[in-house]
Parts: structure tokens; C-alpha cells; sequence
């Protein structure tokens, strides 16, 4: 959920004009049938300080109070029809993230840490659902923990190679991990994540459901209560009425661009564009 960064290309920029296209119908849905949605992480901050994507970036993330996301799983298969695939573990039982991904059939999109073999590697827009959790500190840290192994079991389960291209260090630091994923299976550790992701309701602290993000992607609830509407490359997106106070916790001053040496972009193995190259 870090802002990205790096070398853009001119294909870089034409995944950019498809993958808005992808988040133009994922609103047109939510504003249909009254879900709640908005910009979430680099995008928030994107459409803040840059009126669309950060320049070194080339992704889209849209969040949804959980309530929503349900609703939007629900009538998003008829809504998107055969042009899109809805991407998560109910629809697709090799897919281990705990979120869903809107993919553009058609296209293809693989980047190095992802499982080049699997059935569905179009290009995409996350859709993150925000969950509540608990308000003690020691619990939340506890589940926090319990969430982000899990998830990362999962996710090695699934053929990602999380430490893909990282220092010999982070391999290290995931090879426990790696040997304590053959010990469960697939339906065991998403009963667990389902349990710890249902567990609480009311709270006054909201998570993002994104697996290792737990320890810090939270927030009070209330700052979601309200949203605003902002410009995102020409067109309006919603983002909580409290974006200053949520990108602040998430990325500190937001306002100042980080050194050009941590602008990286996500590192892209194979992108083809199909009928949506420009």
C-alpha cells in the first residue's frame, strides 16, 4: 500500500488510461446502487496532490466498508458482464488474496512477485474491503500478527514469491514462513482469516483487509462516515471528507514528494494491452 515509483513508459501511461477506464465502470456500479466507495491508498494521495495517479505510480486501489464490498460482490458479475472477470477466492479458488481484483479480460498483466502460471493474470483494479477490529491495543496487535502470517502463508500457497527481487535478507526472513505454510491447507488458513476478519462489529477502528497491512493500515471508523468528491485525471471519484487526517497517519507529510530514489514503479514482467493499446 506504499506509494510506487520509477521510469514511465508510454505503455506504462496507456495501462494507466485503461485501468481508469476499469475504476469509471467499478463507480458507475457503486453510484447505481448506492455502495459506498473510495480512492483508497496511493490514490487518495494521488488525487489530492496530483489530480490523478502520482506520477510514478501505475496502479488503482478503491476501498469499501465491508457492508458495501458485499453488496458490490453481489451485483458487480451482472453489472461488468463478460468483459470483466471478478477476481477473488469465490470465484476463483487459486486466487489467495483476501481482497478482489476487477481484471479486464483480454489483457495481461504479471509482475515479478506474482504467480506467472495462474488462470487469471489480466490487468486490474483492487477493490480492499475496511473491516472493524478491536479497539484494545494488545488484542489488535495479537490479531494483527495472526492476520499478516496467515495471509502470508497464503499468499506462498498460491505460487507468490513475496520476496521476489527484495535482499537476500527479506528471503531469509520468509523462509520460516515458507516451511509453516506446508503444514496447512488452503481451506484451513482461510477459515482462520475469516474468523479473525468477522470477529468484531461496531468498533470504533476500521482495518484494511490486505493481509500484512493490518499492523498499520487502520483508522477510526468515523473518519468514513462522510465523502467528498475529488478530480482523478478528469474525472470525479469519492474520498472520505477526513482525507487530510487519513493521509497524514498513512504516509506522514503527504504533501512533500519523497526522493526520486524511492520513486519506483511495480516491476511489470509482461503487460499486453490487447484491444485497449492505444
Amino acid at each position: 500500500m506504499n506509494e510506487n515509483q520509477g521510469k514511465i513508459t508510454d505503455e506504462h501511461e496507456q495501462l494507466k488510461k485503461v485501468q481508469l477506464m476499469i475504476a469509471e465502470d467499478i463507480k458507475r456500479i457503486c453510484e447505481k446502487y448506492h455502495i459506498k466507495y473510495f480512492l483508497d491508498a496511493g490514490s487518495m494521495l494521488g488525487a489530492v496532490r496530483h489530480k490523478g495517479f502520482i506520477p510514478w505510480d501505475d496502479d488503482i486501489d478503491i476501498g469499501m466498508p465491508k457492508e458495501d464490498y458485499n453488496k458490490f460482490l453481489e451485483v458487480a458479475p451482472a453489472e461488468l458482464g463478460e468483459k470483466y472477470f471478478v477476481d477473488n477466492y469465490n470465484t476463483n479458488h487459486d486466487n489467495p488474496l483476501v481482497f478482489t481484483k476487477i481484471r479486464l479480460l483480454g489483457t495481461e498483466y504479471i509482475e515479478n512477485k506474482a504467480n506467472a502460471g495462474a488462470k487469471h493474470n489480466e490487468i486490474f483494479v483492487d477493490i480492499f474491503p475496511y473491516y472493524y477490529i478491536s479497539d484494545n491495543e494488545l488484542v489488535r496487535k495479537s490479531e494483527a500478527f495472526r492476520m499478516q502470517l496467515l495471509t502470508q502463508m497464503l499468499l506462498i500457497k498460491g505460487g507468490y514469491k513475496v520476496w521476489r527481487g527484495e535482499t537476500r535478507s527479506k528471503y531469509l526472513k520468509f523462509l520460516p514462513i515458507q516451511i509453516l505454510a506446508k503444514c496447512y491447507a488452503v481451506k484451513t488458513l482461510r477459515n482462520r482469516i475469516d474468523k479473525l476478519y468477522n470477529k468484531h462489529k461496531g468498533t470504533e477502528n476500521i482495518c484494511v483487509h490486505a493481509g500484512s497491512c493490518y499492523n498499520y493500515w487502520y483508522f477510526p471508523a468515523i473518519w468514513f462516515d462522510e465523502m467528498i468528491a475529488v478530480d482523478f485525471e478528469g474525472v470525479s471519484f469519492s474520498i472520505p471528507k477526513e482525507y487530510v487526517a487519513f493521509l497524514t497517519k498513512a504516509y506522514g507529510d503527504y504533501r512533500k514528494l519523497p526522493p526520486e530514489r524511492d520513486r519506483q514503479t511495480h516491476q511489470i514482467m509482461k503487460l499486453e494491452l490487447g484491444k485497449y493499446a492505444m
